[in-house]
């Protein structure tokens, strides 16, 4: 009777542990987890642009309205950017120049159009200055940036320009895309 019994538990035992495994397979899924794209690029250029740069957002300052009360005007508060070139080898070129492509204002037609929707501020533009803190219109290249090997911090500055008129308060927002050019 004791051999019956310790073999009923060792069976019962035995299809516990087989019912929890069937439990387990049972309890997983698969969902859709979305898509993940990978996108890069090989080049023979003197430098590579930093990954940190890639879909880059400059926060800005905000300034008061006081600050643009005459067309052309801009704040005097602008807003410090590098654009980061990695893992450069001078032995071909030496410098590097950076074009800022954009869709100009109406008004000032070397800076950025304000392209905020909700709740934009109205008589704004973006102006940016290059390395050497001249302006830099859209569409010019900057001034020679001389590069060293390995990384360089090329510096820029944005700041907001009153445009046709004194701006009013609201959110700002341009987008450029950049070209480098080697010499």
């Amino acid at each position: 009777m004791k051999k019956t019994l310790l073999a009923v538990f060792a069976v019962a035992a035995l299809a516990g542990i087989t019912s929890s495994s069937a439990f387990a397979a049972a309890s997983s899924m698969t969902v859709n987890g979305g898509t993940i794209r990978f996108v890069g690029s090989v080049t023979d250029a003197p430098c590579v642009i930093s990954m940190a740069l890639k879909d880059h957002v400059v926060i800005m300052k905000q300034v008061k309205t006081s600050h643009l009360d005459t067309a052309g005007q801009a704040s005097g508060q602008p807003t410090a950017f590098t654009v980061d070139l990695e893992d450069c080898d001078t032995s071909t070129y030496t410098n590097a120049s950076i074009t800022f492509n954009g869709t100009p204002d109406a008004d000032v037609a070397t800076a950025m159009k304000n392209e905020a929707t909700s709740g934009a501020a109205t008589n704004v533009a973006l102006q940016l200055y290059g390395p050497d803190g001249a302006v830099l219109n859209l569409g010019d290249a900057s001034s020679a940036y001389t590069l060293i090997d390995g990384t360089n911090k090329i510096p820029f500055t944005v700041d907001y320009i009153a445009t046709a008129a004194a701006a009013t308060a609201g959110a700002v927002q341009g987008t450029s895309t950049l070209q480098i050019t080697y010499s």
